[in-house]
């Protein structure tokens, strides 16, 4: 469990049971105040393991260079710039990417998506209990695979060779 959501805990804990400490409260009073933190604890910790992809980046950076370089890099039909480029690519879906230079082959590449190091930790949690399996459905759970890609561009061919 995350230490932030622990420590609230405990001061939520430690608030509930104050007035008992003090003699303030009887002991039918005190169960009560038990039954409430008790479900208040399990409220935090179903959110702390409901998937913790819910919680990572929709977002991957993709790295794109090309020999030549300085060619034009388009992802998911739009341009992100020239090689060598960086950009943003958004997890939860599959990505074509296309390297042009005048005077040489425009080459394409197509990017799968896996299961990141959280969607997997996702999955392993849903063995124990099924909550975590909702994070597989958030974008946090994927990554690209590869997060680089390397073009050797091929001069165009002339008509007639």
């Amino acid at each position: 469990m995350p230490k932030k959501a622990s420590a609230i805990m405990k001061a939520m804990a430690n608030e509930i049971l104050k007035p008992y400490e003090k003699g303030m409260l009887n002991m039918r009073e005190m169960n009560s105040l038990r039954t409430v933190r008790n479900k208040i604890i399990s409220v935090v910790a179903m959110a702390s393991f409901s998937g913790c992809s819910f919680f990572a980046p929709s977002m991957q950076t993709i790295h794109v260079t090309s020999s030549p370089s300085e060619a034009k890099v388009v992802a998911g039909g739009r341009p992100v710039g020239q090689t060598p480029v960086q950009f943003e690519a958004h997890r939860g879906e599959n990505l074509l990417i296309e390297v042009q230079k005048p005077g040489y082959q425009t080459q394409y590449r197509t990017s799968s998506r896996t299961l990141s190091t959280i969607g997997t930790l996702d999955v392993v949690g849903g063995f124990f209990l099924l909550v975590p399996l909702f994070g597989l459905l958030s974008s946090g759970a994927w990554k690209h695979d590869p997060g680089q890609y390397g073009f050797v561009l091929d001069p165009e061919k002339e008509p007639g060779k």
